[in-house]
């Protein structure tokens, strides 16, 4: 019989949290320069944070979601501290303290998901236009913003199926 999953030991988690997140970062650094940083990809590394934000809420603290940002800024090519001070704004405004750790239906996982998507891209856009003097273009934020929140739902649900079957165990 499986362990509870609030008394399931966090190494395993953790681990799954690094390896998620270095993937991610490490796609979408790669698509970021062979297209040029204006590529209509999904942000995976929004995703992975947004999940594990549910899955295990206390592994997505302020500092982790500074070092992801900065890490992605360096792998993205763009200006630093962009995507570090987005994930920050979106998570502080979009988290619903409530639902953390417990929702896992789809529906609200993904209206959720979607606020801090949009919240997290357009505070890029702005960062960025700031760090560049200039407004950024708009086109390709669009894209990848609807991008990312059409493919959520995939992680997501994956990740809802997966809570309801093992509360069921």
């Amino acid at each position: 019989m499986r362990a509870p999953y609030e008394q399931s030991s966090p190494w395993w988690a953790l681990a799954g949290l690094i390896f998620s997140l270095i993937v991610a970062l490490l796609v979408q650094g790669a698509m970021a320069r062979l297209f040029g940083g204006a590529s209509l990809f999904p942000n995976l590394v929004l995703i992975a944070l947004f999940v594990w934000s549910i899955k295990r809420p206390y592994f997505v603290a302020p500092p982790v979601l500074l070092l992801v940002g900065l890490i992605q800024d360096l792998f993205t090519g763009g200006p630093f501290g962009v995507w570090a001070v987005a994930y920050l704004v979106a998570f502080t405004a979009a988290r619903d303290r409530e639902a953390d750790g417990a929702g896992a239906e789809l529906g609200p996982m993904v209206v959720r998901f979607a606020a801090l998507a949009a919240i997290a891209q357009f505070t890029a856009w702005a960062a960025g236009s700031v760090a560049i003097g200039a407004p950024a273009p708009l086109a390709g934020l669009i894209g990848e913003t609807i991008f990312t929140i059409l493919l959520c739902p995939l992680f997501a649900g994956a990740f809802a199926r997966r809570k309801e079957r093992s509360s069921f165990m």
